[in-house]
């Protein structure tokens, strides 16, 4: 039964309000009204009765040294809203439970056996935690909660989203660590002005995600690694010749990386070599992907940052030999601000991003 025009207006207002606190930070009601353009008895009117609920907080803000009282700040309510994050590795997990606002109010690491299911491990680090939602981050191609491939933890066709229902007791949003990652640049890092935002992850195996200011995109998950750069090329465990993945030798690279850059630096010829071709593949398929999708800025996440930061010469010449010249003329290419913490940030901020669409 639809509702009345004037509750679902309000409804959306009251989501856009908190939305634009959780992401931008404390405000004067002056601001929000700047900001959502809407007159200041609306955001009066939002501002208390999100206050009632137990939302929002008004606070005193720091003085700037003129005449007159601090100005008055609306704040986000931490634990009013919160939103568990999971980021699933080869070898550990990583948790945060977050609140409104994007403040972290748990943290915990566990480490995986080998041969440990991470699906159980979940259950256990999570426990009982109660939140508005819950996310994982997963290495891999996945699509609408399933892992159709992940090189890194072996899978092939899992869905993982039903698995964690049905090993939690609760709903879960399942989305790729390089996807993840992009969300995290973009909400808490410095990509935010970026429109489309694609982001290379370097693990054990090499994954790609898209977003469009700022949201994950069914088809947005791509297996960078599984690009053919080389036809006839290395066998791949996937079963395909000159995948990036086998040219670069990348589960080598992912555990060796900083040894090779610190060879190649002290003149290790084979070291240099080494990491040239790995960068001039790494552009190839770089070509591919900015051909399909026309990002205007690239992160370079994982062990691709010492990758790119060592090799960016021939990574962007092979690039330029294989991409439209109209397509890189204003794309940036440069490392990400948040580091590790990227994935576990965007696996948060898109479980946020669901709560705020189901206010609305």
């Amino acid at each position: 039964m639809a509702l009345p025009p004037a509750v679902e207006l309000r409804r959306r207002n009251r989501a856009a309000l908190l939305e634009q606190l959780h992401r931008h930070g404390p405000q004067t009601r002056a601001a929000l009204t700047e900001a959502l353009e809407l007159n200041r008895s609306t955001i009066g009117a939002l501002a208390t009765d999100l206050a009632e609920s137990g939302h929002l907080q008004e606070t005193t803000g720091q003085s700037t040294g003129s005449a007159g009282r601090p100005s008055t700040l609306v704040a986000c309510v931490p634990r009013s809203i919160t939103v568990a994050a999971v980021e699933i590795r080869a070898d550990r997990l990583r948790f945060a439970l977050v609140g409104l606002g994007g403040e972290v109010l748990e943290r915990s690491e566990s480490a995986l056996e080998a041969g440990a299911d991470p699906i159980e491990a979940v259950a256990v680090i999570t426990g009982g935690t109660a939140s508005a939602a819950a996310v994982a981050s997963v290495p891999g191609l996945v699509d609408e909660g399933a892992v159709a491939h992940s090189t890194e933890l072996g899978w092939i066709d899992r869905d993982a989203a039903a698995e964690l229902e049905a090993a939690t007791g609760r709903e879960w949003r399942v989305v790729d660590t390089a996807t993840a990652a992009a969300v995290g640049e973009w909400s808490r890092g410095d990509a935010g002005e970026a429109r489309k935002l694609l982001y290379l992850h370097g693990g054990r195996g090499l994954t790609a995600g898209l977003v469009i200011e700022g949201r994950a995109q069914r088809g947005g998950s791509i297996q960078l690694g599984h690009i053919v750069v080389e036809p006839g090329g290395r066998e791949c465990v996937c079963g395909l010749r000159g995948c990036l993945d086998a040219e670069m030798e990348a589960f080598g690279l992912a555990d060796g990386i900083e040894d090779a850059t610190l060879a190649a630096g002290m003149g290790d010829a084979a070291a240099r070599d080494r990491l040239r071709r790995s960068g001039e593949g790494l552009g190839r398929a770089l070509g591919a992907v900015v051909t399909a999708t026309g990002p205007d800025e690239i992160l370079f996440g994982g062990w691709l940052r010492e990758l790119y930061l060592s090799t960016a010469a021939p990574v962007r010449s092979a690039f330029a030999e294989t991409t439209l010249p109209h397509l890189r003329s204003k794309l940036r290419l440069r490392t990400p601000v948040l580091g590790d913490e990227g994935a576990l940030i965007g696996a948060a901020e898109t479980g946020f991003a669901a709560v705020f669409e189901e206010m609305r």
